[in-house]
């Protein structure tokens, strides 16, 4: 548990793709109203994007305070070079780093952060998302927009069952997502979470007017382009994902009409992978992500597949080659 007051100045460094992760910042800014929310993703850009965040507000700010990290992994010493320069820098000037998480971490990554971080992870057996780790660690248990927050967090990142009672935040926020104005929309939903209000008029309006008229389409696109392939023993389907749907979702409707599919690879024509797997199944995709320059989840992972050189898009073909190289490894 961290020492803290609600006059704490904060730096929260957060996942932006999903409830968890907006969360995680909302909380934040609901205990200690001076919190500043930076959204950010994976991949080594984003990191260096996350450093030069935090050597900017240290540098700009008269007072000390705390760096949160949350829901986010670091996947490579590239990565870990790059926050360590800037954790120094800040620490000299009276600056702590708090790490939280709950993907699957190197153990030598893991040791270096240790080093220069309060670092607290959790993995897939204590079943906690990030959201939880924060409302622990801050001792905020008791503030009951930030319990709620972490509820809802924790149903949404594990779909349990109650998640058809709540709000449908993450398809509102693939959506958002998706738009010019991302960051600002993004950045709403945390500014009225941490405030309580978890769904209003104006996400009603844009999730019904905006968002519902392409959902179905996208989804029958998305399930139309379904490939297979039989790898090592494993029924797997690929199929581009389209920006506007939540892969968790396009993933469950997969597995409902696919009942025969063990492993579901969603695909950007950029490069990114998100790998999931039938319920009840003992693949570890995040070991499968960790050989495609990712990480995450046993149950669910991300990775990259880089440019090869002959094309600007990814495609099914390329995906399912160097998932065999993957699972050949396995």
């Amino acid at each position: 548990m961290i020492n803290t007051t609600t006059k704490e100045r904060i730096l929260s460094i957060t996942h932006e793709q999903d409830v968890d992760g907006l969360f995680c910042g909302a909380i934040l800014k609901n205990a200690f109203p001076d919190t500043l929310v930076f959204l950010t993703n994976y991949g080594h850009a984003n990191m260096k994007r996350a450093a030069d965040v935090i050597k900017f507000n240290v540098n700009r700010s008269s007072k000390s305070g705390i760096i949160v990290v949350s829901d986010l992994a670091l996947n490579s010493d590239l990565d870990i070079n790059t926050i360590e320069e800037a954790v120094i820098q800040s620490k000299s000037k009276g600056w702590d780093l708090v790490w939280l998480d709950h993907h699957s971490w190197q153990e030598t990554i893991r040791r270096r952060t240790e080093s220069i971080a309060t670092l607290i992870l959790s993995d897939d057996r204590e079943q906690k998302c990030a959201s939880e780790l924060v409302l622990e660690t801050f001792a905020l248990k008791k503030r009951t927009a930030c319990k709620r927050m972490a509820t809802f967090a924790h149903i949404f990142d594990f779909r349990l069952p109650e998640v058809s009672t709540l709000p449908p935040l993450p398809e509102i926020i693939t959506f958002y997502r998706s738009l010019p104005e991302s960051y600002n929309k993004l950045q709403s939903i945390i500014k009225k979470a941490s405030k309580g209000v978890f769904w209003d008029e104006e996400l009603q309006q844009d999730y019904e007017e905006k968002y519902l008229p392409l959902k179905e389409s996208a989804m029958s696109s998305a399930m139309k382009s379904l490939t297979t392939y039989d790898i090592n023993g494993l029924i797997v389907v690929v199929t581009e994902s389209p920006r506007i749907l939540s892969k968790a979702l396009l993933a469950e409707r997969i597995f409902q009409e696919r009942p025969d599919v063990t492993l579901a690879v969603l695909y950007s024509p950029e490069g990114k992978i998100s790998i999931r797997r039938k319920a009840g199944t003992d693949i570890k995709c995040d070991w499968i992500a960790s050989r495609l320059n990712g990480g995450g989840h046993s149950y669910a992972a991300a990775g990259v597949i880089q440019s090869d050189g002959e094309a600007t898009a990814l495609t099914a073909p390329r995906v399912i080659q160097e998932l065999q190289n993957a699972l050949n490894g396995m």
